[in-house]
């Protein structure tokens, strides 16, 4: 059987892949997201799940992170608040940051949660009960940058949380259902900017010098015994993106590896964007728009050695701030769920 498995530098080249192709000008195909696109399978050949399935685990950051390198992608060792809950199940991904959170001394806060940080960024997790948990992603760009915009094609700092959950080295594995097999994914999540500032000078290009904090889903074949076994798409929820006050959807492809980026803004969730200071609650059924994205990759010729839904799974998921520019931003999440039914 032909294993495909993501190495940390395909997982690293996926992020980059997705921000470039976000950022750039380009032309956008609207998004269908309140009608499913009809798909050639009908219900009855399709097995159902009987029982809903909690795709994520650990969803409040209890076991901490394994701290990935920012170059290398290889585990440095562990982010914990405390030990106590077990190993952790998520990755922290700095790519391309000037240094390593990893080592940093943590601060204790009076919530209880434990704050690291350097000049370039930082996390905070901590107890459920803290006002400052489930986590506090933060980013510097200023700093990363040392104040000097970046060019098109230089890299930038993320600060990403992910988790793998399909097989063949998810934590869920070959439990992990099919899509065919969902009658609905819901998704939740509550997301907070505690601050921005975009630090705007001379050299600013809104194409390439924002700050973006996104949920991204890769929908992968993984029916081993099919030719497309392996391939995947994007599904992308972009929460927030300061040069837009309600981030709306767009259709991108990139150019390299021909892998489609199906991001459907937040306006399927409310029709405001984030606004510093206050909570703002993502959630409903997002099973009608990947079903659509997967449409939308096989109408451009993508993906077609499978259009069957029973061959896909939701099969990593990633979580954070990618900042190409100066800014300085802080957002805080709670509430995760991703249910199967």
């Amino acid at each position: 059987m032909k294993v495909f498995k993501w190495s940390s530098y395909a997982l690293l080249t996926l992020m980059v892949i997705a921000f470039f192709s976000a950022c750039e000008k380009q032309n956008v195909v609207p998004v269908d997201n309140t009608i499913e696109a009809k798909s050639k399978f009908t219900k009855n050949e399709i097995n159902q799940l009987s029982t809903p399935v909690q795709l994520l685990t650990d969803q409040n950051f209890q076991r901490g992170f394994k701290v990935l390198h920012p170059s290398t992608g290889a585990v440095q060792g562990n982010l914990q608040y405390t030990s106590a809950n077990g190993a952790p199940v998520w990755n922290l991904a700095q790519w391309y940051s000037a240094a390593s959170i990893y080592g940093a001394t943590p601060t204790t806060l009076a919530s209880g949660s434990y704050h690291y940080a350097n000049s370039y960024k930082a996390i905070t997790v901590g107890p459920t009960t803290s006002s400052d948990g489930h986590i506090i992603f933060a980013i510097n760009g200023q700093s990363e940058f040392g104040g000097v915009y970046r060019t098109a094609t230089a890299p930038f700092p993320h600060l990403l949380a992910d988790l793998k959950i399909a097989d063949p080295d998810g934590w869920l594995g070959t439990a992990t259902p099919f899509i065919g097999a969902m009658d609905s994914l819901k998704f939740n999540i509550d997301t907070k900017l505690i601050y921005h500032a975009r630090n705007q000078t001379t050299g600013y290009d809104p194409a390439i010098h924002a700050v973006q904090f996104s949920c991204t889903f890769l929908i992968q074949n993984l029916n081993p015994s099919n030719a497309g076994y392996g391939k995947a798409m994007y599904f992308l929820i972009m929460i927030y993106d300061d040069r837009y006050a309600t981030p709306g959807p767009s259709v991108t492809t990139d150019m390299f590896s021909g892998q489609m980026i199906y991001n459907v803004g937040i306006t399927p969730f409310s029709s405001t964007g984030l606004t510093v200071g206050q909570w703002k609650n993502i959630s409903g059924n997002i099973l009608p728009m990947i079903k659509n994205g997967l449409n939308e990759a096989w109408s451009q010729g993508i993906l077609t050695d499978s259009q069957n839904y029973n061959d896909y799974k939701v099969s990593l998921f990633t979580m954070g701030l990618e900042c190409p520019g100066l800014n300085i931003a802080t957002i805080q999440a709670k509430n995760l769920s991703l249910i199967a039914n």
